[in-house]
């Protein structure tokens, strides 16, 4: 009869092929034979022999850090990941940089940040995430590296705002598999979010012929960068991918309109119209795009058309505002307004942008200081609305409460032109000419400036008036 050696000798040349063992740790022949089983167990499906041969050899070997982490993967696989945490942590308190080990409870804490998702980092997802990859760089191999490691690491830096070494990373991942376009993209989301758009475009560029998926990006980055008819030609290789999604015609639209190339942005918003004919928002820019060429007619038509359609969208009312008060149509421009005030009681921005149009105009001034104190009600010490107010009383007569109001916009908004315009021309008014020259050549000097030829012409009047 064979003794019990002999036999599971024989067993180890079965469970290996013919092949004679080669320990995979320095433990017992028990524990190794055990652990040679559970590969064959499982490899026949036999789960439930193959967790039991494991735990066997772990038994036999307790302070073998291979046989826990194997348990770790073997849960893993399975997706039994409070098993596959406590297997993993049971190895490395027994040997801290088993490579096995590392890799299982690195991309067990990677999955507790990815279900955090973008809900903000707790204090939990923050010691995930620093944990996750203090175990993934042990698991790591300097000489054979796992790419789906390198990959793991590199979405991980990146969402720790280690912007440089997420880009380090992942070039090598590129590097290896240059047409990966999961890669490519992760990699240009690092270049962006390390400022550099450049190397962004360059990284999605090079595939985008064979991958048009990455085309929407690559247009997003262009768009940022300031290549507008770049991106515009990306994302109508998008587009070829998904001809029915609105937000992507939108993007090639608002791209060549932000190239000038008015022509097309219309050509495309009429055809996103008729595409799309519930999205208002093609009748925006349809609009915008209009304007801009020429036809104020056919933009404010396009506007009135949304607003009879959604008499309620408040986005298109103040274009159409914007509109009307560009084409000289003050009483239309009030009217709207009002409806917007009466649609949305208490809209800030209508309010004070009400209250001061009537101050522009000079009439119903009490009214006027009414609607843009209910703006400041709502949104209190706002920089535009107290020159709004400070307006309406200059141009009621009331100069020391415009002064009053104005200085306190000045202050809140120290490099406005019209601001300072308004605190130039209460200044002339109370007979302060060198304060109001000062006012006045701030006003030329601010971003954007005022109205160049009148501030310049109310200087030279100022001078004179000083002079005599």
């Amino acid at each position: 009869m064979l003794s019990a050696r002999v036999l599971r000798a024989a067993v180890f040349v079965v469970a290996c092929g013919g092949l004679a063992p080669q320990p995979l740790f320095a433990q017992t022949p028990d524990a190794y034979f055990e652990f040679l089983m559970a590969r064959r167990y499982e490899s026949e499906g036999n789960n439930q022999a193959a967790l039991a041969a494991l735990e066997r050899a772990s038994s036999a070997s307790p302070a073998s850090a291979e046989v826990k982490a194997e348990i770790a993967a073997f849960h893993y696989r399975r997706n039994q990941r409070p098993d596959a945490e406590k297997a993993a942590r049971a190895a490395l308190a027994i040997d801290e940089k088993n490579v096995e080990a590392n890799r299982i409870l690195g991309q067990l804490l990677t999955g507790v940040v990815e279900a955090a998702g973008d809900r903000g980092q707790t204090a939990q997802t923050e010691l995930a995430l620093k944990d996750a990859i203090l175990h993934l760089e042990r698991a790591l191999s300097p000489t054979a590296p796992d790419v789906q490691i390198q990959f793991t690491l590199g979405q991980l830096y990146l969402r720790s705002g280690a912007n440089d070494k997420a880009i380090q990373i992942l070039m090598r991942v590129v590097g290896q598999n240059p047409d990966n376009a999961q890669g490519r993209l992760t990699l240009a989301r690092a270049y962006s979010a390390a400022k550099d758009l450049d190397s962004a475009i360059n990284t999605l560029e090079e595939i985008v012929e064979d991958e048009p998926r990455v085309a929407a990006p690559l247009g997003q980055y262009q768009q940022d960068a300031g290549r507008f008819a770049d991106a515009a030609r990306s994302y109508t290789i998008a587009l070829t991918q998904r001809p029915t999604d609105a937000d992507l015609k939108l993007r090639r639209i608002a791209a060549l309109y932000s190239a000038k190339d008015f022509t097309a942005a219309a050509t495309f918003a009429a055809d996103g119209r008729k595409q799309h004919p519930m999205d208002l928002r093609f009748l925006q820019i349809q609009a915008r795009v209009l304007y801009e060429l020429g036809d104020k007619p056919g933009a404010i038509s396009a506007l009135e058309s949304a607003m009879r359609a959604a008499p309620t969208d408040t986005g298109v009312m103040f274009l159409l505002v914007d509109l009307y008060q560009d084409g000289g149509r003050s009483s239309d421009a009030e009217r709207v307004l009002r409806q917007i005030v009466s649609v949305d009681p208490m809209n800030a921005n209508a309010l004070n942008t009400l209250g001061y149009h009537l101050a522009v105009q000079g009439e119903k001034l009490d009214e006027a200081i009414g609607f843009v104190r209910r703006a400041l009600d709502k949104d209190p010490g706002r920089g535009e609305y107290l020159d709004s107010l400070g307006w309406a009383h200059f141009r009621k007569g009331d100069l020391n409460e415009a002064e009053k109001f104005l200085l306190q916009a000045a202050d809140k908004l120290p490099g406005n032109a019209e601001v300072l315009d308004h605190l130039g021309d209460l200044h002339a008014r109370r007979g302060r000419w060198q304060e109001a020259i000062a006012s006045w050549t701030r006003a030329l000097d601010a971003e954007p400036p005022a109205n160049k030829a009148a501030v310049e012409k109310k200087i030279a009047d100022a001078k004179t008036k000083i002079r005599r």
